[in-house]
């Protein structure tokens, strides 16, 4: 098994799982219980301000909006640097907290950068692999920068099928094949 903690799943134009249906998600757990991931590019109406006063009640200034992780329910989710809260590590520069207290301190120190989901996406062991093995998704180690990048929902899609896309088929070109005026070709 390949550990995907990390990269990001792209979905395919096939792919029309509506709860998918062009969706790029961040893998935020992978192990041999599943794996685990929230859907970066599907923004809800609501923001972190309106959400926290209906659960919480108490200080929030974020105005940004809050994000459908997934189909799967869960607990609120956040997205980080790890500078100030430590979370889960997802890759150097990103992690994720789930837990209530750090949340709270995310939301109330207003710590940025952060990206809150509310859902998640889930697979059963092995199930993920199955699935991309049947060409549903495109796979991309992610950066810290991906996961707080403020593109709109179809451009963050059409934009990762084509790295994805390139990152697949690049490690197959060899300028052996190129011709030395590329003109005659």
């Amino acid at each position: 098994m390949t550990d995907l903690r990390g990269h990001l799943l792209i979905a395919m134009p096939g792919l029309l799982d509506p709860n998918f249906y062009r969706s790029v998600v961040l893998i935020v757990r992978h192990d041999t219980d599943g794996a685990m991931g929230v859907i970066l590019n599907r923004p809800l109406e609501v923001t972190i301000k309106d959400a926290w006063a209906k659960v919480d009640g108490g200080t929030c200034t974020n105005t940004s909006k809050l994000h459908a992780g997934g189909p799967c329910p869960g607990p609120l989710l956040a997205l980080h640097d790890g500078r100030r809260i430590i979370g889960e590590r997802i890759i150097d520069g990103l992690h994720y907290s789930i837990e209530a207290d750090d949340i709270r301190k995310i939301i109330e120190e207003n710590v940025q950068p952060s990206r809150f989901f509310v859902g998640n996406a889930g697979w059963s062991p092995n199930q993920l692999e199955s699935e991309i093995g049947t060409a549903s998704w495109l796979t991309c180690p992610a950066t810290e920068t991906v996961a707080f990048a403020d593109i709109r929902q179809e451009q963050m899609w059409i934009m990762f099928t084509r790295i994805a896309t390139m990152r697949a088929i690049t490690p197959n070109l060899s300028h052996r094949f190129f011709p030395a005026d590329p003109q005659l070709n």
